[in-house]
């Protein structure tokens, strides 16, 4: 278990407010950032700082939130496991935002009345859930865009078109151009390293263009935020055709279609090489794949969902 103290700081790491902290733990104020003093004086570290009245946490704080809930949720599971009378497998399951977010709740079968696996999901970028893959901290991932390792087994398991999206007021809204047409327009992309920045960039590689060459861009590495930007006519950008459904159908967006630029991204379950059989993959495919093409009774399993 983790000592009292870790508790009381990844409390006030969440809420970021001595009050608030010390009311959800049932202490005092004066306790809580007792607490705090220990640990910092303890690690040598400081954890947190305020910037205008606003407390914040510092790197090495937030570094120590981060790999203190990877560490009770481990411990979580293992008391799980301890007193349960029936021996359920239990997977730590990493998913990019764009698949946790938009495909796996509208195109996989997760609760089952039955409980004969229990998936654990991750939400984070695909830089960090490989190397969370590579570290042993998870047991499978799910990633959109390439996965380019020596170490790792990428199998795929649903491909969706990548769509250049618009608002419906901006003047190429439903029209048909060359993608050097586009060079005065402001882009809009994810964050590099995401799977569909990935995605496209090594498609222009094998078109021989250079993107920055082409038009102006600018990087957001949150879905929604990129996609609000989009409405409001800031610029145009590129996205899985799952995660604009609801706006293309609302009217809220839309596409631009491209004669001579054309992407379609696998989406992934990923594995170290060699480190599960056979069997256990095709029961992960099973429960992650369209759920229009799995019967889902026959794999029962449970889920929690953890923003990491």
């Amino acid at each position: 278990m983790l000592d009292y103290r870790y508790r009381t700081f990844l409390v006030l790491a969440d809420q970021l407010n001595y009050t608030k902290a010390a009311k959800l733990l049932a202490l005092s104020q004066p306790a809580v950032t007792k607490h705090i003093q220990y640990l910092e004086e303890h690690l040598e570290v400081k954890l947190f700082h305020y910037e205008d009245r606003v407390l914040k946490l510092t790197k090495k704080g937030a570094f120590l939130k981060n790999q203190l809930t990877i560490l009770n949720r481990e411990i979580t599971e293992i008391l799980d496991t301890l007193s349960e009378h029936e021996d359920v497998p239990s997977f730590m399951i990493g998913v990019s935002r764009t698949i946790g977010e938009y495909y796996i709740p509208e195109h996989t079968c997760l609760f089952c009345e039955e409980k004969r696996v229990k998936i654990h999901l991750m939400v984070e970028n695909s830089e960090r859930l490989l190397q969370l893959l590579k570290d042993g901290k998870i047991d499978y991932a799910l990633l959109s865009g390439p996965v380019n390792s020596d170490d790792l087994t990428a199998v795929s398991f649903y491909e969706d078109d990548v769509i250049l999206t618009c608002s419906p007021r901006h003047h190429l809204a439903n029209s048909t151009v060359s993608i050097n047409d586009l060079k005065h327009e402001r882009l809009l992309l994810r964050e590099e390293g995401a799977g569909l920045s990935e995605a496209i960039d090594h498609q222009l590689k094998q078109d021989k263009k250079a993107l920055h060459k082409l038009m102006r861009i600018n990087r957001i590495g949150n879905i929604q935020l990129l996609k609000n930007y989009i409405k409001n006519d800031d610029g145009i950008g590129f996205l899985y055709h799952i995660s604009i459904l609801h706006e293309l159908k609302s009217g809220e967006l839309s596409t631009i279609q491209l004669t001579d630029f054309k992407v379609t991204q696998s989406f992934y379950l990923v594995y170290k090489n060699q480190s599960k059989s056979p069997k256990e993959v095709e029961c992960m495919l099973d429960i992650f794949s369209p759920a229009d093409t799995v019967e889902c009774d026959d794999i029962p399993h449970s889920v929690e969902i953890t923003n990491a």
